[in-house]
């Protein structure tokens, strides 16, 4: 009898007074990106690793052999993210997420990626000498730095040209400013 009143007193409270309904902060401006540090800058904060570019992943993701011992590291290019180029199944799934987030088709951001990842192998070819700068390891286990190969910063010059945008982490990344690209 006890617990038949109980189980009356508590449903009555809970249909005479409902839940507070959710209420939703509006998303705070972001602020803009810090700029991506000079070379002096970046060197002041870290010494520049000599390593050997092995491959381009994508535009921002390179894969460099470093080291006495001569352990390839895949690096994450700091404070920059380009679009994906589609390679791999990761790279689709990431691809579709740039797609919502920037208001562009899956081909155009795929096309975009495309492009970064030409553009950063024609300044910096396989076996080219680059300067890996900074020490961090991100989520994934790579290294996130910078990478100056034949004096260029790389990742500023893809953010120059338009085939990468600044990554605030943990905040959104900016959509590349070529993208989608134009067709000729």
């Amino acid at each position: 009898m006890r617990a038949v009143f109980f189980i009356g007193l508590v449903s009555m409270f809970t249909i005479a007074c409902p839940p507070e309904p959710v209420r939703y902060q509006k998303a705070r401006p972001q602020a803009e990106p810090a700029p991506i540090p000079g070379l002096e800058e970046m060197i002041a904060e870290h010494a520049p690793e000599p390593c050997v570019l092995r491959f381009w992943e994508d535009g921002d993701t390179p894969a460099v052999t470093c080291g006495p011992e001569g352990e390839t590291v895949v690096v994450r290019m700091l404070g920059i993210d380009t679009a994906e180029s589609g390679f791999d199944d990761n790279s689709r799934r990431r691809g579709a997420r740039q797609a919502d987030l920037w208001g562009m088709s899956l081909e155009q951001v795929f096309a975009c990626g495309k492009a970064a990842t030409r553009l950063a192998r024609q300044l910096c070819p396989q076996g080219s000498a680059v300067d890996v700068i900074g020490t961090e390891r991100g989520k994934y286990g790579r290294r996130l730095a910078y990478v100056v190969c034949k004096g260029i910063n790389l990742n500023q010059r893809l953010v120059d040209e338009g085939l990468a945008g600044r990554y605030p982490y943990p905040g959104p990344p900016e959509k590349p400013a070529a993208c989608p690209l134009k067709k000729r």
